[in-house]
């Protein structure tokens, strides 16, 4: 058996997965679901439509006021009121209308209140695009994640086809021996020896299984698939080996440390966000200082009072004013706002720079991960190699009685950890690929 029969081990059917036919997901969809119905992407996506709504509102206040107003009154005692007393003498006073109706038309425009519109736009912009860049990064974030769990389920399910065929083969094995023993070529106590060996390999595949069964728990929760939907995972478009060169390849690609750490704060959307918090930080500082300086407010209208609907040219009057408000003490509330608008931008530069270290050791932990694994991969393919050639040669001596049942079966077991290794190794690096590209910000989700 060669190197690239055992490697197939994993790509056979398996009877144990079988189930009822459900839709087929392939990584595209899962990470279609998960951009979807995400709760970090929808938390994300209010964010933004709240940062949204405080730009248009910060816009406002570059307009006028208008507010229209208008009542009725009734006295409801019309003859309360009507008599007065004046030194002795009782007056009766006319009756008059007990209905009262007012109407108005009043316009404000703020012409300087010490930049603080200009402050609150600029923070309001900045909000925006640091909701923005938070979505695109929350985007990235989930996809990273989807494309790890899908590739913990991939492996998982070959793992359980190698140990499937691994129960497979010492079941075969059993019966061979039964039958050799019933013609004297081999002593009954082999049997027993094999059924342990057997009664092991059942354990492992049924490790793997609940294994496989806990990946796909984890994936269908991240995707948001429902517990009663039935599905299966499978993607022909995710290759199933990998040579190390190319593994090595995608972490040389973006040059050498330095260049990859300039590219990754150029293209990670949460460090832009960070810069984006760290210029509404400032911009909180334009408006905590606007305390110090006068308010000037024009204002216009019309307004009209009467007891009856008529009369609304002669009873309505026209204004127009200017007001200019000093503040001359105002018991220390802007110094109090500029030293909060201190802290907060100390707290955003802080996030920035800690943020900055942070992608800087993400970086170079994912490139020493996938340069480690590359080198593991390599290694394990030489085992598997040399594994398969061992293994294959105690079989042959083991048939003709020159090797020991315990010989085989410590070839076989080092055979079948081999490629175990192998394929653990090989999605391994495919999610560390992945890694790598979310550190770079390059992840396209």
């Amino acid at each position: 058996m060669r190197w690239s029969t055992v490697l197939s081990w994993g790509a056979i059917p398996m009877v144990l997965l079988a189930q009822a036919p459900g839709k087929r997901l392939s990584l595209s969809d899962c990470l279609q679901r998960a951009l979807a119905t995400h709760p970090d992407i929808q938390v994300a996506q209010a964010q933004l439509a709240a940062a949204g709504a405080e730009l248009t509102a910060a816009f406002g206040a570059y307009l006028p006021t208008l507010t229209l107003s208008a009542g009725y009154t009734r006295q409801l005692n019309v003859e309360g009121g009507r008599s007065i007393n004046v030194g002795g003498q009782v007056i009766r006073l006319p009756s008059v209308d007990p209905n009262a109706y007012s109407l108005s038309l009043i316009g404000s425009y703020t012409l300087f209140n010490g930049f603080e519109r200009e402050g609150a736009f600029q923070r309001a912009q900045a909000s925006v695009a640091a909701a923005e860049a938070a979505l695109s990064s929350a985007r990235q974030r989930v996809a990273t994640e989807v494309i790890r769990q899908y590739m913990e389920v991939l492996k998982a399910e070959r793992l359980i086809a190698v140990r499937q065929r691994s129960y497979d083969l010492a079941r075969q094995e059993l019966e061979r021996l039964r039958a050799l023993i019933e013609v004297g070529r081999q002593p009954a106590s082999a049997v027993y020896a094999q059924e342990a060996e057997l009664s092991k390999r059942e354990v492992e595949w049924l490790q793997a299984k609940h294994q496989y069964d806990l990946a796909v728990a984890r994936l269908r929760g991240l995707i948001g698939v429902s517990p009663t939907e039935v599905v299966e995972f499978a993607d022909p478009s995710i290759p199933d080996s990998l040579a190390p060169e190319d593994v090595r390849a995608v972490a040389r690609q973006w040059g050498n440390f330095p260049e990859m750490l300039q590219y990754a704060l150029q293209h990670r959307h949460d460090y832009r966000a960070a810069q984006h918090r760290l210029e509404a930080a400032r911009a909180l500082q334009m408006t905590a200082r606007s305390g110090y300086f006068p308010q000037l407010t024009a204002s216009g209208g019309w307004s009209w009072a009467n007891s009856a609907l008529r009369d609304f040219s002669q009873l309505g009057r026209t204004f127009v004013g200017v007001q200019l408000s000093v503040p001359l003490f105002e018991n220390f509330r802007t110094n109090a706002q500029i030293q909060s608008a201190e802290l907060q931008l100390r707290q955003a530069e802080s996030e920035l720079e800690k943020l900055r270290q942070n992608i800087a050791t993400e970086l170079q932990t994912a490139v020493l991960t996938l340069e480690g694994l590359a080198s593991q991969l390599e290694a394990a393919q030489r085992s598997v190699r040399a594994a398969e050639i061992a293994a294959e040669s105690v079989r042959q001596r083991y048939d003709i009685g020159a090797a020991t049942q315990l010989e085989y079966f410590a070839a076989e077991a080092q055979r079948l950890s081999a490629v175990v290794t192998l394929i653990g190794l090989t999605y391994d690096c495919l999610a560390a690929q992945a890694q790598l590209r979310f550190v770079l910000g390059t992840v396209e989700p």
